[in-house]
């Protein structure tokens, strides 16, 4: 018999008990020549078949794959063994094996720096010693780092767990070298560092409890690990890591001279990038900072890092040491304090307050360089501060803000920026191979259009040019959507994917290369559909489903292809001319006057949405273009869009037209009689809902841990409600009875608001969509608006990361457009400032910045939306409250003027009840007055003021608001 038989017959009968003895018998040579048999064996041997019972298992029993790790790590180089080495790295079995076989890579193996977190599940530090010491590994000290903590213990099931505490001295080199590991490479020692709730064992902690015992008894250094305490908590160490350094620092109880001796130490630390490193050292600098021997000016370099820092702790604890080294060192007083200067940065009255109580202690009033470095921050200065500075500031009668700064006017309209159009077929590839990238929202309207202006040029040479971009698009419709991607890249990719096919049917001798691509990419697909993973994509852009999303952008893609079919050589109407989505009307006019020439009628959706994106530019050069070239309907058309007075007319062809130009010219037409153009409600057309914020009651399930069952759990949740009306005008019965027997009327054409959905199934790919969903109807996105609304955010605390993503490209997508805002857009600007996300709340803050400047937004209505959630506590006030003071007070003295009026509304609309968090609104009211100086309080806030004032923990905030405000 052959090794392989032997060895075959031992792994079929499972003979564990055989398998050493035999490989201890095997030489170098016959080792090779069992390897490729061996791989064999093992993938038959490991692979999963499925049971009778529907469950799946390996072929193998536990005995044979034992077998075959064993046998692997004897004759497999290191490579092979990483891949089948199947759990074998155990005590037991090593043990057995290392004494007369150890492979001249196990030491790499075990030691390597990239097994660091794969050996800490198979070692432990007991084991590792063992092998060390007979010689069979080397030493590693980011190993031993990763096993140490887990030494003091023995893990067992919950309440089981054993507590070891004299292995720290089992070995004179655990306690003398391996402990100090734990400072300087990662490890778990915060997490091992745990109380078990058990007898003998230390409730602070039993890694806290072997420092201090050891370092106590003198078997470690106390003074090394104080000091490494420090450099662990400034190192690279992960933030909870850093803090438990932190932790054990402080329950060493560092006396003042040993503080002393760590100052500098101290002082590194506060560079740390973690708030309880930085707060630990300046408090401890604070105890020994009038101390001899203390390095102040080392310490006044930190100071205005940690003056600049966004903990308020930090500022406040770094203001009191000021106070002690001023109280000390009086020559250095006026120094202090102009470093001291740089705390009124913060935006927040106590800590402004303790900065200017500081200057009026130990600032002289006459230095110049004092009073300049305070004339940096005196616009950022609050009231109180103020009060308390007046000796430091310039007493020149203060100047009203209407005569001191004069009214600025709002920012000019940027004219707007036209889109390149590719000139040459060139730039028509150069367009398709970034088309399905979303880098320019235009770039979906842009291809398709392209494609049909440079149709005629579809040589043999040109199409072979076009076939990476085919490539692309087909793979992209093979694979699943990636985070950047949205359904619109996707349909985009399918459209052009269909034009292949068209161009291989058109141009059957120029088309080879292509028409190889596309069998080798159809052949893929047909795999694809086996596995029943995806639907192949790639010819069947009519038959797109007849679903409501999407539907208005795969009208215009249909168009588009329909032209394409025929070779029509004329224009899309839609195709944006000006960023991010406007068609302007002179080329709307040009365009129309080329269909007028081919005596094509253009496609009703593409019409639509082209009236749907007109600019105000050019108005005049259209209008009298229209005048000259275009007549009937067409020139009605522009006419009424861009000004001109019509009456609906039953002769109209173009209806659904003339409503979207109606509703876009203004949003809320006077004449009602243009709504019989459309089967939807009045106020669905105009987007004029009614909402209301809601915190209503909920009962969802709970694991009880201790009855061991889901159990019925009560609470409450925050809703934003908006009460969309049945897409269908409702008639009464009678009329529904004469409507049947009557005959049947000519049905009322869709328009492109019947298509403004969006489905909840959509709703996660629909963040990198959402511009361009809005982009179809630019000039009246109230629509679009409200139904992201109740997709993204019917609540202030989102759901998903998704939601977050669609809110957030929405409010881009409005600062983009730079028009008035309706009330669904100041809706989603208000719920968004109190949103539970902080890089949602700044961009709302940046649309209201940006729409004060150009007077397209209404401070009013936002802060009356604002008042009315919070009215019923619909979300914590501090998200408003922390947004007021980092985002929106201080932009500019007309910003804090529109500022006020938000708050003037948002406070009348409050409860009578106060709110948790309204002190604090109250107090950012103070300042937004005392900015605004002379500022009047409307007469509904007073009210609300008196009645707040009666509450005894608002008394006296009211009482300044009053003051501030001239109220005697």
């Amino acid at each position: 018999m052959s090794i392989v038989d032997d060895f075959t017959r031992i792994l079929e009968k499972g003979q564990e008990a055989k398998i050493i003895p035999f490989l201890q018998t095997l030489d170098k040579a016959q080792k090779k020549q069992l390897v490729p048999e061996l791989k064999k064996l093992y993938k038959i041997y490991s692979e999963y078949k499925e049971t009778k019972s529907g469950s799946y298992k390996r072929k193998g029993t536990d005995a044979q794959i034992h077998i075959l790790g064993v046998t692997g790590f004897v004759c497999h180089n290191r490579k092979d063994f990483a891949q089948d080495q199947e759990g074998i790295l155990n005590k037991k079995t090593m043990d057995a094996i290392l004494p007369w076989y150890c492979p001249t890579w196990f030491n790499d193996f075990i030691n390597h720096p990239a097994a660091n977190e794969f050996s800490i599940w198979f070692l432990d530090y007991a084991w590792y010693m063992e092998m060390a010491e007979h010689g069979y590994i080397g030493f590693n000290p980011a190993i031993l780092a990763r096993l140490l903590p887990y030494y003091l213990y023995k893990a067992g099931r919950a309440q089981q767990q054993t507590y070891l505490p004299d292995n720290l001295i089992y070995r004179s080199i655990t306690l003398a070298e391996h402990i100090w590991y734990l400072f300087e490479h990662e490890s778990d020692v915060h997490l091992a560092d745990k109380p078990f709730n058990l007898p003998g064992v230390p409730a602070e902690g039993i890694w806290t409890h072997a420092f201090k015992t050891h370092s106590d008894a003198g078997r470690i250094d106390r003074q090394r690990v104080l000091k490494e305490c420090l450099k662990a908590a400034n190192s690279n160490f992960a933030q909870y890591a850093a803090n438990w350094f932190v932790s054990l620092f402080m329950h060493l109880e560092p006396s003042k001279t040993e503080l002393l001796t760590l100052q500098d130490d101290l002082l590194h630390l506060l560079n740390s990038p973690h708030s309880k490193p930085v707060n630990t050292a300046i408090k401890y600098i604070k105890d020994i900072c009038d101390d001899a021997g203390f390095n102040i000016d080392a310490f006044l370099d930190h100071v205005p890092l940690l003056l600049s820092s966004e903990s308020k702790a930090t500022v406040s604890t770094t203001l009191m040491t000021l106070d002690k080294l001023a109280k000390k060192y009086k020559d250095k007083a006026e120094t202090i304090m102009g470093i001291g200067c740089q705390a009124f940065i913060h935006q927040d009255n106590s800590l402004q307050v303790r900065a200017a109580k500081l200057l009026q202690k130990y600032g002289d009033p006459a230095s110049e360089d004092l009073k300049a470095a305070l004339a940096a921050y005196q616009d950022a200065l609050l009231f109180d501060a103020r009060n308390l500075l007046t000796a430091f500031l310039d007493n020149s009668e203060e100047v009203p803000a209407e005569a001191s700064h004069p009214q600025e006017q709002p920012e000019p309209q940027q004219a707007l920026v036209q889109i390149p159009y590719p000139q040459t077929f060139d730039e028509l590839v150069f367009l398709a191979s970034q088309a399905f990238d979303n880098n320019q929202p235009y770039h979906f309207d842009l291809l398709p259009a392209a494609l049909l202006h440079f149709q005629g040029e579809m040589t043999a040479k040109n199409i072979s040019k076009l076939i990476p971009a085919f490539q692309r698009a087909c793979k992209m419709i093979s694979s699943d959507f990636t985070s950047t991607m949205g359904y619109l890249d996707n349909m985009l990719a399918t459209f052009f994917a269909d034009y292949s096919r068209l161009l291989v049917e058109l141009y059957p001798l120029q088309t080879t290369e292509l028409k190889q691509l596309r069998e080798s990419f159809m052949e893929a697909f047909k795999k694809h559909e086996l596995w029943g993973r995806y639907i192949s994509r790639i010819d069947n852009v009519k038959s797109w489903n007849r679903g409501s999303s999407y539907k208005t952008h795969k009208h215009v893609l249909l168009a588009a292809f329909f032209m394409l079919e025929r070779k029509i050589n004329l224009p899309m109407l839609s195709t944006p001319t000006h960023e991010p989505c406007w068609v302007s009307p002179l080329t709307l006019v040009q365009r129309l006057i080329k269909y007028k020439v081919a005596n094509v009628a253009p496609a009703d959706i593409d019409f639509q949405v082209a009236v749907s994106r007109c600019s105000t530019e050019y108005h005049q050069e259209a209008l009298e273009l229209a005048a000259r070239e275009l007549a009937g309907e067409y020139r009605q058309l522009i006419s009424f869009m861009l000004g001109g007075e019509y009456q609906p007319q039953e002769m109209y062809k173009y209806k659904p037209v003339w409503l979207v130009a109606a509703l876009t010219r203004a949003k809320q037409p006077a004449n009602p009689q243009w709504f019989a153009y459309s089967s939807l409600p009045a106020s669905y057309l105009t987007a004029n809902f009614t909402w209301a914020p809601v915190v209503e009651p909920y009962t969802y399930k709970k694991w009880d841990y201790v009855t061991r069952k889901n159990v019925d759990t009560q609470a409450k949740r925050s809703k934003i409600v908006i009460e969309f009306e049945e897409t269908e005008k409702k008639i009464s019965a009678i009329k529904n009875l004469f409507a049947k027997l009557m005959p049947a009327k000519t049905p009322i054409a869709p328009s492109v608001y019947d298509m403004a959905t969006i489905t909840f199934r959509y709703s996660s790919d629909a963040d990198n969509d959402v511009m361009r969903l809005i982009y179809l109807n630019p000039n009246h996105p109230e629509l679009w608006l409200a139904r992201i609304i109740n997709a993204a955010m019917q609540s202030p605390d989102f759901s998903s990361e998704s939601d977050k993503r669609i809110i957030i490209h929405a409010l881009e997508g409005m600062m983009a457009l730079g028009t008035a805002y309706g009330p669904m857009a100041h809706l989603l600007v208000a719920s968004a400032m109190i949103s539970n996300d902080k890089t949602v709340r700044a961009y709302a803050a940046e649309v209201w910045i940006h729409g004060a400047s150009q007077n397209t937004i209404s401070s009013q209505q936002i802060g009356d939306i604002i008042g009315r959630h919070q009215a019923i506590e619909l979300s914590p006030f501090k998200r408003f409250t922390d947004l007021l003071q980092s985002n929106l007070f201080q932009v500019s003295k007309p910003h804090n003027q529109a500022l006020q009026t938000l708050l003037n509304a948002c406070l009348a609309r409050l409860s009578n009840k106060p709110a948790t968090g309204l002190k604090k609104l109250l107090e950012i009211y103070t300042e937004v007055l005392a900015a605004n100086k002379p500022a009047v309080i409307p007469a509904e806030v007073l009210a609300k003021l008196d009645i707040w004032g009666e509450v005894e923990a608002l008394g006296k905030v009211v009482g300044k608001v009053k003051l501030v405000g001239g109220v005697k």
